[in-house]
């Protein structure tokens, strides 16, 4: 590869990579993406928790916690229990929404709410924890 080529890569901004060249600093920079790549070490669908900010209850709809998912991923159909004290409740999630969108799962530090089946607004309070049931 001579220097025109090298000059028209500059240019045209192709990956140096695909070239076979990489300056230190690019070197560098990959060493350190690949290092400092966040990874939970939690495989996925084998854990995953919930806070609970509020519980509210429509018309029509049922009951619906609030908050934060603070670990792992929670799908609509998955089985959780709520943790109250030393208690455990069961239920499973009928729908999750996000500012008033439906969607099919929400992952780590998503605001979201819950529709929670046959359970009631007393069941749940500000600060219970929702765990994802663990099936195996």
């Amino acid at each position: 590869m001579g220097l025109l080529d090298n000059i028209k890569d500059k240019l045209f901004n192709r990956d140096n990579a695909d070239t076979g060249f990489m300056t230190d600093d690019e070197k560098e920079l990959r060493e350190y993406e690949e290092y400092y790549t966040p990874q939970s070490g939690v495989a996925d669908g084998t854990y995953a928790e919930f806070v609970v900010s509020d519980v509210l209850t429509i018309s029509g709809r049922g009951t619906v916690v609030t908050g934060t998912v603070t670990g792992g991923v929670f799908h609509v159909g998955d089985e959780v229990v709520i943790v109250r004290g030393s208690s455990e409740i069961p239920s499973v999630i009928t729908c999750i929404e996000q500012f008033r969108k439906t969607c099919e799962s929400v992952s780590e530090g998503a605001n979201a709410g819950f529709f929670l089946k046959g359970i009631d607004r007393k069941q749940v309070s500000r600060n219970d924890i929702i765990k994802k049931q663990n099936n195996s």
